[in-house]
């Protein structure tokens, strides 16, 4: 669950963005994005490379090249890092912390039920912006989309949940593939937990998500919205694996640049 909001704080942003790249349109993207979260920000990145694989070499110039003031990277390669005090201390004293690309289901394994990842709830309750790139995305929903088939229809068994950072329980998070890749595993999990919204994210393309629950879409590309608070039935519950599942009555959003959501109310706002 998000961190209770003490009377006299606001959350912090939560930024979910999709791929990015060396090149003007995420460069661009990456500019924005700063000025959310105000002038020559400090930032804290987060990163957890396979092995010696050091393939984030690229964020901390993008980011210093995007506005921000100070860019310090924190690797985790073990559990452990993740109570490190100093890695603590600099989140306590940054104002935005970027989570690198990497798999969820990685990024849960080191951060999940750590002292890092209380921090970064209470720091997101402290209003300090958390946001994360790519693939790891997922992790900042408090349900985590962990694997997904590709494909346009839902199957028993095409998307795996398991437990995110839970700095918000409004939405489950798809920055992965284009939209008829992603359709069938976001319909997949919202079929296994009604409650939330889908987010499916493009590359070069974030979600601004503010205090008030209104997200922002920023970027080049879409962001696919699936509502299923009026859904009719499923049968997720009672087909076998790999059989497709029956959701009747969804509602589905494809919002671009410019556009604000509000993820309480369910609807596009000017």
């Amino acid at each position: 669950m998000p961190a209770h909001i003490a009377p006299d704080r606001t959350r912090g942003l939560i930024i979910a963005c999709g791929d990015v790249a060396a090149d003007d349109r995420s460069a661009a993207l990456l500019t924005r994005l700063m000025s959310f979260v105000g002038v020559h920000p400090r930032v804290a990145v987060l990163t957890a490379p396979e092995a010696a694989l050091d393939d984030d070499y690229w964020l901390e110039p993008a980011l210093l090249a995007a506005g921000a003031g100070e860019v310090r990277v924190h690797t985790l390669r073990a559990r452990a890092d993740a109570g490190q005090p100093a890695l603590l201390d600099a989140i306590d004293h940054v104002d935005l912390v970027v989570i690198a690309p990497h798999a969820p289901l990685r990024l849960t394994t080191l951060i999940g039920g750590t002292q890092l990842a209380r921090t970064l709830r209470r720091r997101s309750a402290d209003g300090v912006a958390i946001g994360a790139i790519g693939a790891a995305a997922a992790i900042l929903s408090e349900h985590m989309l962990a694997h997904g088939a590709e494909g346009a229809t839902p199957r028993q068994g095409a998307a795996s949940l398991a437990p995110g950072l839970g700095l918000t329980n409004r939405v489950v998070v798809d920055p992965g593939g284009s939209a008829s890749d992603r359709l069938g595993r976001l319909l997949t999990a919202l079929s296994l937990n009604p409650f939330a919204l889908g987010l499916g994210i493009d590359a070069g393309t974030a979600a601004v998500i503010g205090p008030d629950n209104v997200l922002d879409v920023v970027g080049s590309g879409g962001i696919t919205v699936l509502d299923p608070a009026e859904m009719d039935e499923s049968n997720a519950a009672a087909v076998s694996d790999g059989a497709p599942i029956r959701i009747t009555n969804l509602r589905l959003h494809a919002l671009t640049a410019g556009t604000r959501y509000d993820l309480d109310f369910r609807r596009a706002v000017t």
